[in-house]
């Protein structure tokens, strides 16, 4: 399987080894997907939301699944490989603590969206046609910034352990997803992703388990090395990755599609949780590998090889079959994400044209996308600086449009909640401005080209005031709003509840009133043209 590589200094699979172990799993994958989508292909319902259509198990594993992707072999262990065992508990509970935010907000979502329980659809029963297509905007451009990177990972990973050229398996691994998903829709990616993650549970243990017995540094390198007692970038790591990954989540339609797919809010609340510790092994098993590496000498901070890599220099002193084992995981991940990812920018397209166009047109569109995706990913850009533009801009977005779940906050109207999405990114420039003493490098702290780990609080500050500043510019705005309105004897605005639907104070343990169930039945009726 595996031919030594002097260059790397290490085993790397053979052509045709790799070949066989990437295209044997996706031919497993897209028969999987294909079975899978036989049930929902003509069934609207199914195909575009699969409301109500997963056990608590199956979401748990979906949870998993929309959480983790390819991305996490560089990612992960480069925390650790800087901010120590504190950073990869830090991104592991970061990674994990969201879902609760579902558990909470997903039961919310459907009292005030109880017809079509789609974020977008709230956004535009709540807010109206100019920020749903904001809102939208900004899903389909999220998710693309997430396939760039997952298609990113898969071009180094092949490039690191095949001598194949990344490009053509990453082509068809596309197209495999495209396939299925065009076919079976969220139905289908939701059954293949549950699958997909048992595998992944398990060949992740065995492969920790390998690592755990083959590679065992001594007390005193570990000592020499350090990466063990706490640190203030890992502290500082909790909050910042936290708050990055929660607003973030917002924004992935992926999240949205999982918690409406739940059958009441108790199996919600029970698979957030059981995903919870399924996230924070995984991910903390994965970026353990950075101090280990560190620790073991196969990678040292002054040498040329980037701590992202740490990972793989620790397969490159295991025998040839671990690198086969990392490819499967690898194409394994590499499919749960970007399946999940063209189902997510699937509805999010669908959403902004209020579902008025052909789906047919909605699934070349994306198609399409995927092109300059991959050109994208082609440029390897930085993986982690990908994921932080997405989550700043998140940040600096989401909480305008979440206050729009408050009945206190029904004075609230769609410009109000505008101007806190664009004051959330003014205000991390002022910020950066402020704090870093001169307009250029403050205003480019937007871009987060520094990075995530820089020695003083200027990410810290950027991700706590993009925040707090979309609300300061929110209410400042709509009580000058208000203030005009009255000074010109006007009728003032307030959001009132479509008939229907649930008030605040209904019960929480409530899963459907008997309306939503009738009107779910009804809907299961509708096929796909």
């Amino acid at each position: 399987m595996a031919s030594d590589d002097a260059s790397n200094g290490g085993p790397k699979v053979s052509s045709p080894a790799a070949n066989a172990l990437i295209y044997v799993t996706l031919i497993c994958f897209l028969a999987l997907g294909l079975v899978a989508g036989w049930r929902s292909h003509r069934n609207a319902d199914l195909f575009l939301k699969a409301i109500k259509s997963q056990t608590v198990w199956a979401l748990s594993l979906n949870f998993l699944a929309v959480n983790i992707g390819a991305g996490i072999f560089f990612t992960l262990p480069q925390v650790g490989t800087i901010a120590g065992i504190t950073g990869v508990f830090a991104y592991a509970f970061a990674a994990a603590a969201p879902l609760f935010v579902f558990a909470l907000v997903g039961p919310m979502f459907r009292k005030h969206n109880s017809q079509q329980w789609s974020m977008t659809a709230f956004v535009m029963e709540r807010f109206g046609r100019p920020l749903h297509v904001l809102y939208s905007i900004i899903c389909t451009l999220f998710v693309g910034m997430y396939l760039v990177s997952e298609l990113t990972t898969i071009y180094s990973v092949f490039s690191l352990l095949t001598p194949l050229h990344p490009l053509a398996p990453m082509i068809i691994i596309c197209v495999v997803t495209t396939i299925y998903t065009a076919f079976g829709g969220v139905f289908a990616s939701l059954l293949t992703d549950a699958i997909q993650c048992v595998l992944i549970f398990v060949l992740i243990l065995v492969a920790a388990i390998v690592v755990g017995v083959s590679v065992r540094p001594s007390q005193a390198d570990i000592e020499r090395v350090g990466l063990v007692a706490p640190t203030k970038m890992g502290g500082e790591l909790f909050l910042i990755l936290t708050l990055a990954i929660a607003f973030s989540n917002m924004y992935h339609q992926g999240f949205w599609q999982r918690t409406f797919a739940s059958r009441n809010d108790r199996d919600l609340r029970l698979a957030t949780f059981f995903g919870f510790w399924m996230v924070f092994i995984v991910t903390a098993l994965v970026g353990m590998a950075g101090p280990l590496a560190a620790w073991a000498g196969t990678w040292t901070p002054d040498s040329d090889v980037p701590g992202s890599s740490a990972l793989f220099t620790i397969i490159a002193s295991l025998p040839g079959w671990v690198s086969g084992l990392t490819l499967v995981l690898t194409t394994s991940l590499s499919c749960c994400a970007i399946d999940t990812c063209q189902t997510a920018m699937f509805a999010s397209l669908y959403d902004l044209v209020e579902q008025n166009v052909n789906i047919w047109v909605v699934r070349a569109a994306v198609v399409v996308l995927n092109v300059p995706v991959i050109v994208l990913a082609m440029q390897a850009p930085d993986i982690l600086q990908v994921y932080l533009l997405a989550d700043m801009l998140a940040c600096a977005t989401i909480l305008p449009v979440l206050c729009g779940l408050s009945a206190r906050l029904n004075f609230i109207h769609w410009i109000d909640a505008l101007v806190g999405c664009f004051g959330g990114i003014i205000s991390v420039g002022v910020f950066g401005q402020v704090y870093l003493g001169n307009r250029h490098d403050g205003w480019r702290l937007l871009l987060l080209d520094g990075g995530l780990y820089v020695d003083d609080e200027r990410v810290l500050g950027a991700f706590c005031f993009a925040p707090v500043g979309s609300l300061v510019f929110m209410f400042f705005f709509a009580g000058l709003r208000m203030g005009v309105t009255r000074l010109l004897d006007r009728r003032q605005y307030r959001y009132e509840l479509p008939a229907g639907t649930y008030s605040s104070t209904s019960n929480s343990g409530a899963s459907f009133s008997e309306n939503d169930l009738a009107l779910n039945a009804t809907n299961k009726q509708n096929t796909l043209a």
